[in-house]
């Protein structure tokens, strides 16, 4: 059984689509358990033109009023009903095909991060491939981690502990995969990167100059608030 958490900020276009695609998924590889959709703040119909497709049992449509989309995450995390939990982009940049079912059954991993630069990127502008290494240059210095792509928004957790760690994820925006992976390594979960295919979505809604500020001033928080904090194991 498995929760597979999707945020959305105005992807009417898409929505529908991405959200069939998990379905047949699922269907395909005999794979139970539930779709959570977590709107955040859209202005457009995205949540109309979702309204068709849920049902209590299956697809869960939840509001996050928090902007951002860790908050969004961290929406979904609070409410799956499920210790195995996938996150995916709501364009599915990087396909639900990339997940290998086989994982379900295997207990040796707590948190697998998809990674795009031990697979392969098409279509991402050198600009932001430059920014993304940049960032991720910065991210290993200051957290001492050997992990080559933080950012990507294919990520697998398998613990028992997801309460806790959704408890401990405070920064809504985009630094919140740091945050994650902050949290899963405070409690000794076991990260593990795995390469996946991306296709970048030309309608990302990620400024490159406005959201990298921010995203570098939020590191120096996340640093303070693990090198501070007490997190009980």
């Amino acid at each position: 059984m498995i929760s597979i958490v999707i945020p959305c900020f105005n992807e009417e276009e898409i929505i529908v689509d991405s959200i069939k695609r998990v379905q047949e998924w699922m269907l395909e590889n005999k794979c139970e358990g539930e779709i959570l959709i977590v709107n955040n703040k859209s202005t457009d119909s995205t949540v109309e033109k979702i309204h068709s497709l849920v049902n209590p049992q299956y697809v869960l449509l939840l509001n996050e009023y928090i902007k951002g989309k860790g908050a969004a995450v961290k929406k979904g995390l609070q409410n799956c009903k499920f210790d195995k939990v996938l996150i995916l982009d709501a364009d599915l940049s990087t396909d639900i095909k990339e997940f290998n079912p086989d994982w379900l059954s295997k207990k040796n991993y707590h948190l697998l991060i998809g990674s795009r630069s031990l697979g392969n990127e098409i279509n991402t502008p050198i600009r932001r491939v430059l920014a993304g290494k940049v960032f991720n240059f910065i991210v290993r210095k200051m957290f001492n981690i050997d992990i080559k792509d933080t950012q990507c928004g294919f990520k697998y957790l398998h613990s028992d502990k997801i309460q806790k760690i959704s408890e401990r994820l405070t920064f809504s925006g985009f630094s919140f995969d740091v945050d994650l992976i902050q949290a899963c390594k405070e409690i000794g979960l076991e990260i593990q990167e795995v390469p996946i295919k991306y296709n970048f979505n030309r309608n990302s809604s990620v400024s490159l100059i406005k959201d990298s500020i921010v995203m570098l001033r939020d590191l120096v928080k996340i640093r303070k608030k693990y090198k501070n904090d007490y997190l009980p194991r």
